[in-house]
């Protein structure tokens, strides 16, 4: 029997609202299979066959609802984040970094319990991964960005506002490659900030458990530290991808 179902997904929200078909034969044990999959069909693009079950979707589908929905989107974060123009050029090489970063994830589902509610609990243990907190503590993208400008000639605003639409994007597009490059090449340096645990909850809504969206997107906020909340370096005994 099928019980987990796509209700819909709000795109770079960082929410997704996931659905479970409420009956008895629903168990801890599926809700932990059922976000265990989840995570890593989100995060690694592999696809559990008893996930593929819970959720009543295919291969296909999971790829495209999962993976490449939410690489795409942690893509655009990213993107905002180190002010890249959006063009083919960079999104492309974004979701191909934050794809790399991804396969480095570390999370496990250590727990799922039925409240009193009839909702369930299901506690997932992650290590969020530093590589932005590495990058920014070494890099300036200001500095990147005026670089760009000197090397194509570009020494004040009366220049910049001479450029075509296509001059300027054709800039952006190598300030962009500069800036994804480096931090490619802290990949293999990367390291993990302390265990974070996070408890997202399947709250049963009339014959539905649907995953609560602000406990996905608290999890998602720690599986790469941007602000240094979860990564120290400045703590000894960090621990680094080759520990």
């Amino acid at each position: 029997m099928k019980f987990f179902h796509r209700i819909t997904a709000l795109l770079l929200a960082g929410v997704m609202a996931l659905g479970l078909a409420a009956c008895s034969s629903v168990t801890p044990e599926d809700a932990e299979t059922y976000i265990q999959g989840l995570l890593d069909a989100s995060y690694l693009g592999q696809y559990d066959p008893e996930y593929l079950e819970l959720a009543d979707i295919t291969e296909e589908e999971a790829r495209e609802e999962d993976y490449e929905w939410n690489t795409a989107a942690e893509a655009e974060i990213l993107r905002e984040y180190l002010a890249i123009q959006s063009t083919d050029a960079s999104i492309q090489k974004s979701v191909d970094l934050i794809k790399e970063i991804y396969s480095h994830s570390k999370y496990s589902v250590t727990g799922a319990s039925k409240l009193e509610d009839g909702s369930y609990a299901v506690t997932v243990s992650i290590q969020p991964m530093d590589i932005l907190i590495r990058y920014q503590n070494q890099t300036d993208v200001n500095e990147i960005w005026m670089t760009v400008l000197a090397e194509h000639g570009v020494m004040d605003q009366a220049a910049l506002d001479a450029m075509s639409d296509e001059e300027y994007m054709a800039l952006e597009d190598i300030y962009a490659a500069a800036v994804l490059d480096g931090i490619q090449a802290l990949v293999p340096e990367m390291g993990y900030g302390p265990e974070q645990s996070v408890v997202l909850q399947l709250q049963l809504e009339g014959d539905t458990y649907t995953l609560v969206g602000t406990d996905w997107q608290h999890l998602d906020s720690m599986m790469i530290d941007y602000s240094g909340q979860y990564c120290d370096l400045s703590v000894t005994g960090q621990e680094t991808a080759a520990a």
